[in-house]
């Protein structure tokens, strides 16, 4: 069982969202301590092609509040319907685009097992338990480039920049009972 402080959960319940500037992701994990990311198509259109990532995205004139990104991106993602959002953990930014807000939020659902990736965007998920994600520093290679940091290696799928900012935080945050 996942524990996190009520000091560590921020409320974006009554954030309202600003188009083009705003988005939120999802850290969503099950009763067995999986959490769900998902391996990004290929898409010469998207700053984050091919990248393993948090479900989430921008934030749109119809959500009025963040949160609602939240719930409408993950459901889109992955197709899960029955999950509960406990709260906000932090506003990130994208290297490559300071200017973005990015809301993370905290869900948990039973089960991740149903998860169907969304065709267009998603080429597949990965479901590594917290305990099995452990932060590395130093050179990794993605997409031929070498890169120098924070990165996770998880069954030889590199996460690194943001996703692996935020789950170093969401496991520095936790504790395991």
């Amino acid at each position: 069982m996942i524990v996190i402080s009520k000091e560590n959960i921020r409320n974006f319940s009554d954030i309202i969202g600003v188009v083009g500037k705003d988005a939120a992701v999802c850290v969503c994990y099950d009763d067995d301590l999986h959490i769900i990311l998902e391996k990004r198509t290929r898409n010469e259109k998207d700053p984050w092609s091919g990248q393993v990532s948090l479900p989430g995205g921008h934030f749109e004139k119809n959500d009025v509040y963040i949160v609602n990104t939240a719930r409408r991106e993950f459901t889109e993602e992955t197709s899960i319907h029955d999950f509960y959002i406990l709260g906000g953990l932090a506003i990130e930014h994208p290297m490559n685009r300071l200017d973005m807000d990015v809301y993370v939020f905290l869900c948990r659902t039973a089960s991740l097992k149903n998860a169907l990736p969304e065709r267009d965007e998603i080429e597949y998920f990965l479901f590594p338990r917290i305990t099995d994600l452990s932060p590395k520093y130093g050179e990794y290679v993605f997409n031929k480039k070498h890169l120098n940091g924070l990165y996770f290696n998880y069954e030889g799928n590199i996460i690194w920049g943001m996703t692996a900012r935020i789950i170093k935080y969401f496991k520095e945050i936790i504790s395991l009972s």
